[in-house]
């Protein structure tokens, strides 16, 4: 069974404070005993907007954090029964008023740690039920793969001839030196251009190098 749309966006979101797989797994278990990952539902099931009373929202906050959480949405615009602005609302709690569990939670190692930790110092719920939510981080946990895969990133550099030539000539000159004259000139007259790079001395099929290095190269090989 595939994780919950709302519980992988908010996933996504505590990813980019530096939070591990495991210290997600257990925010995204008390979530769920919490609301079900449901932004809407109100203590008692209704759902709608917030009532004022009881919890709210992905992790039911109350009183006056639900108050901070509806007044978090109102500044930016935005409906505060959405997932994206709970899932933004808890990152700013974190990294502000309650970055206290925000420290502790990084301390964790384990799903199971984890979800303690954020139901002691986060949630603080009356009525805790602890071994529950241990069992939904280590199942959410399973889920969580797809944030550890690594996705190839494009980054801006600046080629300059002479770095260009030094790798060229590893691959080409080596095994045919008459061209070196011409591949000299040919680079001596490039100027520094910004393209992308995706690996260390591998050029963009897009680049204009490669169609101005292989024209004078056909036929020679």
């Amino acid at each position: 069974m595939s994780l919950d749309p709302n519980a992988l966006l908010v996933a996504k979101r505590l990813q980019t404070i530096g939070l591990s797989r495991g210290q997600i797994a257990g925010v995204l278990g008390n979530f769920q005993l919490e609301s079900g990952f449901n932004p809407r539902v109100n203590e008692g099931g209704k759902v709608g907007g917030p009532l004022g009373v009881g919890g709210y929202g992905l992790g039911q906050w109350t009183g006056g954090r639900q108050k901070a959480l509806v007044d978090f949405a109102k500044k930016r615009g935005i409906d505060p029964g959405t997932p994206e602005a709970q899932a933004d609302f808890l990152v700013y709690e974190l990294q502000g008023p309650e970055k206290r569990a925000y420290e502790s939670l990084k301390g964790a190692v384990s799903p199971e740690e984890s979800a303690r930790r954020f139901v002691t110092d986060y949630e603080r719920a009356g009525i805790p039920k602890t071994e529950q939510r241990q069992q939904a981080a280590r199942q959410i946990y399973e889920k969580l793969g797809a944030l550890d895969q690594k996705t190839a990133t494009v980054q801006q550099s600046v080629i300059d001839p002479q770095k260009l030539l030094a790798a060229f000539a590893n691959q080409v000159l080596t095994s045919s030196p008459s061209l070196n004259s011409e591949v000299l000139g040919l680079l001596g007259s490039l100027p520094p251009v910004t393209q992308n790079v995706f690996d260390a001395g591998r050029l963009t099929p897009q680049s204009p190098y490669l169609t101005q290095l292989t024209r004078p190269l056909t036929g020679l090989r």
